[in-house]
């Protein structure tokens, strides 16, 4: 508040005249304060000009939270802001990389609020590797990370595909296919069916390529015998 009087916030410095010096204690960062130094004596008080400061902001003080539901392609961490620095956090969340000390230009999730605890899930990971991930919290004199913590994410497992209806069948060709139902938390690279003259064929035996990913897919059968029986499988 301007013009400050003695019956608010005021220091006692003593008596007489001269020069003195005040220390004033028990601010608020990031706050301004009007200051008027004063003289008492028996007839009254009088003040001398107004001036005025601001204190200034502290960084955020921030801790990463424990890391849990750790799956192939992702997992859950978040952290606790328990001092705002004096000033409004603006950002805050999770960052993380496959390399120590991750900072803001990695990886990072972005979530709402002030002090306090938050949770954040990290998401698009990749199977069987390890990662470093830190909680960050922005305010108006910049960014602090929380302590580093690491996991890995669960291995890579081998996709899972179905065979689809062989349909179309003639003299020399079919139409078949399949339907990739799960990558096993690692991209597929290459899809297709594979076909025989005997039982439970495999990419050894005749086989095609029907692009890559998860889905369903159709597959043409060719160059195969008239009246002869053949094995598909995706």
């Amino acid at each position: 508040m301007a013009s400050p009087l003695i019956k608010g916030k005021h220091t006692s410095d003593g008596r007489g005249t001269g020069n003195y010096t005040s220390k004033l204690t028990g601010l608020t960062r990031n706050t301004t304060y009007y200051v008027r130094a004063y003289a008492s004596n028996s007839i009254g008080t009088v003040y001398g000009d107004q001036d005025n400061f601001t204190t200034n902001a502290l960084l955020p003080t921030v801790s990463t939270s424990s890391i849990s539901d750790i799956t192939d392609s992702s997992a859950v961490s978040g952290g606790n802001i328990t001092d705002d620095g004096g000033a409004e956090i603006s950002a805050l969340g999770v960052c993380w990389s496959t390399s120590p000390n991750p900072i803001l230009s990695n990886k990072k999730t972005s979530e709402q609020g002030g002090t306090g605890s938050f949770s954040s899930t990290l998401s698009g990971l990749s199977c069987g590797t390890k990662y470093y991930i830190r909680a960050y919290a922005t305010n108006s004199v910049g960014t602090v990370y929380g302590t580093q913590m690491s996991f890995s994410t669960k291995k890579c497992l081998l996709p899972t595909v179905t065979t689809s209806k062989t349909i179309n069948a003639n003299e020399t060709s079919a139409i078949a296919g399949g339907n990739v139902t799960s990558n096993g938390g690692s991209t597929v690279t290459q899809r297709g069916v594979c076909w025989s003259t005997t039982p439970y064929p495999t990419t050894s035996d005749n086989k095609s390529n029907d692009g890559l990913g998860t889905g369903s897919y159709s597959s043409s059968i060719s160059d195969i015998s008239p009246n002869t029986t053949y094995y598909v499988k995706a």
